[in-house]
């Protein structure tokens, strides 16, 4: 036997099998930590989404908290009968909710159809503030601001439940 072949005086043909044993080891080796590789990736792609729509829910609970801020604009200038600045803030309304309503969609689920309704009045009352004068008669002021303060109600319910789905939804 020639001594370069052999290790302490095993024969060849033992350390070709460790060396097989060995290459199988390492395949299984990495095959467990590709596995553990792609559970990982999974876990950081789940958690990815998970804030992606995290930041979508509170993006519209925020795009909403103006329009809700911008119908209270609104309700003042009635209240203080300034119709070139109501009629210019409804319209502004308006634009943000076809906006935003549009944009979140997905996310209002039933309260998609409140909002158009809520859209429908607030276009409704900007077009008849500016054709015409504000309303002369007290009956007819109090008519606008009933209908007004009835705008910031449905809008704040809305953007109440945007708020309480997004903090369930977050849980």
């Amino acid at each position: 036997m020639d001594s370069a072949l052999c290790w302490q005086g095993e024969n060849p043909d033992d350390s070709e099998e460790l060396f097989d044993w060995s290459n199988s080891g390492v395949g299984v080796a990495g095959l467990v930590l590709t596995f553990g590789a792609l559970w990982q990736a999974t876990g950081a792609r789940r958690a990815a989404t998970e804030a992606k729509e995290a930041v979508y829910r509170r993006n519209a609970a925020e795009s909403f908290a103006e329009i809700l801020r911008l119908a209270e604009q609104f309700a003042t200038w009635v209240e203080c009968e300034r119709r070139a600045e109501a009629v210019v803030q409804v319209r502004e309304i308006v634009l943000r909710m076809a906006r935003d309503r549009g944009e979140y969609y997905r996310f209002l689920g039933s309260d998609a159809d409140k909002m158009k309704s809520v859209e429908s009045s607030c276009q409704r009352l900007g077009d008849s503030l500016g054709e015409s004068e504000f309303p002369a008669s007290a009956a007819e002021k109090s008519e606008l601001f009933r209908e007004t303060l009835k705008i910031v109600q449905d809008l704040s319910a809305i953007l109440g439940r945007i708020r309480a789905r997004s903090d369930q939804e977050g849980r």
